[in-house]
């Protein structure tokens, strides 16, 4: 259980006042959080102690949400000292999941929803539809690529279909216009930006659950949207009572005789040995039983290849509307959609653009 700002906070400055340590240890911080030996909380109060703490009226600038932990903050002052607004970062662990959960399902109606397919089904059916930043484009934007993606979701009976969902399905975390590092960026409608993720998934996973005979929701973590788009993937778990919403960084799925792995790509460079060891390391029998290979990664809006050491790495493209950011990273040039991948049990079938 992570330690809250608070009560670091707190801590520190009774020791900073000349409190014993094994008091604060007694009275402050057992009472709040269990499970950590007077040695070891010895220890980390020296370290607390020699931070420099956010006082409160940059917490109140920065019009901090319920329940976030911060972790770091920049602050703008004028040349009187007095405060002019401040940037906090926030760590999300602390949110109330449980809450949001039940939240979620008291307001969630399950489907159960079968194959109607009777012909022969022996390919699987991969839809990354990422980088979608909704609230930047909108339900209207996407409609033709859900079109496009229901035609081949009918195109035939597939053995498996799996979407995985995630990677910037929101273009902020919150309703301030920030991203999950709390990075300030353009506000947007984050109510709407829902309504249409849900509107659009939700016609998706009924179809493929209709033509497939296994359906699987994958929550991929991005840099813009974590804990929205993890709330989101709940919604989808509740309604089809089937999502894989841990929160590793990476995954990996595999079909047949082929190994497929995603990740955002944030930080990581298309077909750097970082990534291909990262992988390797962490699904070692996947790797090794797999004689096809790749490597999914979104983050840059654009496609590019890189075929390594029997690794091929993909950054997907987007289609999504130019956002400031594509803007200042120069990326004005690319081609406006998204790709799906047909596997077979022994090889890339096909990619279908959309």
């Amino acid at each position: 259980m992570q330690i809250s700002y608070t009560l670091k906070r707190k801590c520190a400055e009774l020791a900073n006042e000349g409190v014993p340590y094994r008091k604060i240890y007694e009275e402050v911080f057992l009472p709040a959080h269990q499970g950590m030996s007077f040695r070891t909380f010895k220890r980390k109060l020296i370290e607390w102690r020699k931070k420099k703490w956010v006082d409160d009226r940059i917490l109140e600038a920065a019009n901090l949400e319920y329940s976030f932990v911060p972790y770091a903050a920049t602050v703008q002052v004028n040349r009187s000292g007095e405060i002019i607004q401040s940037w906090v970062k926030q760590s999300t662990n602390t949110r109330d999941y449980e809450r949001l959960i039940e939240i979620i399902k008291e307001s969630t109606e399950p489907v159960r929803i079968t194959c109607q397919r009777t012909d022969e089904a022996s390919h699987m059916l991969e839809i990354p539809l990422w980088d979608m930043h909704l609230g930047i484009a909108d339900l209207e934007w996407y409609r033709s690529t859900v079109e496009e993606t229901l035609w081949y979701i009918r195109m035939r009976h597939w053995k498996k279909i799996i979407i995985p969902i995630g990677q910037d399905l929101f273009h902020n975390d919150d309703f301030r216009g920030r991203t999950s590092s709390g990075r300030q960026i353009e506000k947007v409608d984050m109510v709407k930006a829902w309504r249409d993720a849900r509107t659009i998934y939700y016609s998706i996973i009924d179809e493929a659950y209709r033509n497939a005979d296994e359906v699987e929701i994958i929550y991929i973590r991005g840099n813009h949207d974590e804990s929205m788009t993890w709330a989101f993937v709940q919604l989808l778990k509740e309604r089809y009572g089937n999502a894989d919403d841990s929160l590793d960084y990476k995954k990996v799925r595999t079909f047949g005789e082929c190994f497929v792995g995603f990740t955002h790509g944030n930080g990581v460079k298309s077909g750097s040995k970082d990534l291909r060891g990262q992988f390797t390391v962490k699904f070692p029998i996947e790797f090794a039983h797999a004689k096809v290979r790749e490597i999914h990664v979104g983050h840059i809006h654009h496609e590019k290849e890189v075929d390594e050491y029997g690794i091929m790495i993909r950054r997907l493209c987007s289609g999504n509307k130019q956002d400031d950011w594509s803007d200042s990273e120069g990326y004005e040039g690319a081609i406006k959609r998204f790709m799906l991948f047909d596997w077979s049990e022994t090889k890339l079938a096909g990619i279908y653009y959309v």
